[in-house]
């Protein structure tokens, strides 16, 4: 007997990328499951978040359409993000120049085992009473062999990469900071620290173009406006799930009904939306596929609507649970160990990062769509 396979997608999704999935979705079900009938949950322009007044809630919000020139300290901004997560961005691409003859990166790497003897560096980091945490940072950069080869890979002189130096030094401390646990300086505190190493590595250099902050600023132009335009209905799905999500509960059932569903596929918030609606009452569901799901941390943190943290799930609840992640995906995780081993994981890599992980499940065709189409084949065989 054929099933009927209720797809019910995940936060943000709306116009045009609501069409696209729906029409991928169907196409690796007749590929993968021909015999088998999906139908769709759209829930996301009636259920999910609207900016209902234009944004004006938001600070300086700017719809994608009207982008302004971005200003210089917007494009700033977007380069500390950077090296918030990757202090060298910016000396590991000057260091993948090809460097003849004499190589000027061996000089400056002996002035960065000095670091920790710069008087205005050591009397800056003072001010901010976080001597020891300096001295912690130095040591670890003198003693990283990743920074070493970087640093020495450099083909100009010290004080033409100066700027660049100071900032990457100044965004490992930073980072150390942050991953310890103490208070991050101001971006004030964090320009005096890079005027300090500066003088250390030679001093702001004349006439030296910031080729980071141009490409920078073009980048911010093209996301200022269009970034907030883009998470709002995906960070606003979730919580208008939170404070309303009885509304979507709902319609996942009645659409379940309407369609004489015996699968659920869920994605992301949709997941969630799903465990939530399976648990609090008998379904008559045959099975649960959720994929790139957050149902299993917010059940950990005791924060899934429909079941506190050491309940267990109901009898009711479909026997058959897959659960679909990828470690790369960080919205997405295990469900084996929190739920008791009622659910199923299956963790697949689809060989992108972060965000671009997060959606494209529905193309990995060599281990996603088998595995769906295992367990829904198994129903089909034992009704």
């Amino acid at each position: 007997m054929s099933k009927k396979i209720l797809f019910v997608h995940g936060t943000g999704v709306r116009e045009p990328a609501l069409s696209n999935t729906k029409s991928l979705i169907a196409s690796k079900i007749k590929t993968f499951l021909g015999q088998h009938e999906v139908h769709f949950c759209e829930w996301g322009v009636g259920l999910g978040a609207t900016l209902h007044h234009g944004g004006k809630s938001i600070p300086g919000y700017v719809a994608a359409g009207g982008n302004p020139a971005p200003a210089v300290e917007d494009a700033n901004r977007a380069r500390w993000e950077i090296l918030s997560r990757d202090p060298l961005f910016e000396l590991r691409t000057l260091s993948s120049s090809v460097c003849l003859g004499d190589k000027p990166g061996l000089a400056i790497w002996q002035q960065v085992l000095t670091l920790g003897e710069s008087v205005p560096a050591l009397n800056h980091v003072a001010s901010l009473q976080m001597t020891d945490c300096w001295k912690a940072v130095v040591l670890g950069i003198v003693q990283d062999p990743y920074w070493k080869e970087v640093v020495e890979g450099i083909p100009v002189q010290s004080y033409e990469v100066s700027s660049e130096l100071a900032r990457a030094v100044c965004a490992r401390f930073i980072a150390d900071l942050r991953s310890n646990g103490y208070p991050t300086p101001t971006g004030v505190q964090r320009d005096q620290l890079v005027d300090a190493l500066l003088t250390h590595f030679g001093g702001q250099a004349a006439g030296i173009k910031d080729w980071a902050l141009e490409h920078l600023a073009a980048y911010v132009g093209v996301r200022r406006g269009s970034l907030t335009d883009a998470t709002s209905p995906a960070i606003g799905d979730i919580l208008r799930y939170q404070a309303r999500g009885k509304e979507l509960r709902n319609y996942i059932g009645m659409r379940a009904k309407e369609v004489g569903a015996s699968v659920i596929l869920a994605h992301s918030l949709g997941g969630i939306a799903a465990v939530d609606w399976l648990i609090s009452g008998d379904r008559q569901i045959e099975a649960l596929i959720t994929v790139g799901s957050q149902a299993p941390y917010l059940y950990e943190i005791d924060a899934l609507h429909s079941l506190r943290y050491n309940k267990q799930l109901p009898k009711h609840f479909p026997k058959k649970w897959l659960n679909i992640y990828d470690p790369k995906d960080f919205l997405s995780y295990s469900a084996y160990e929190v739920f008791a081993k009622r659910a199923m994981d299956l963790p697949v890599d689809n060989g992108q990062p972060f965000p671009e992980s997060h959606s494209a499940y529905w193309n990995n065709d060599a281990e996603v769509w088998p595995e769906i189409a295992r367990i829904v084949n198994q129903l089909h065989h034992a009704g």
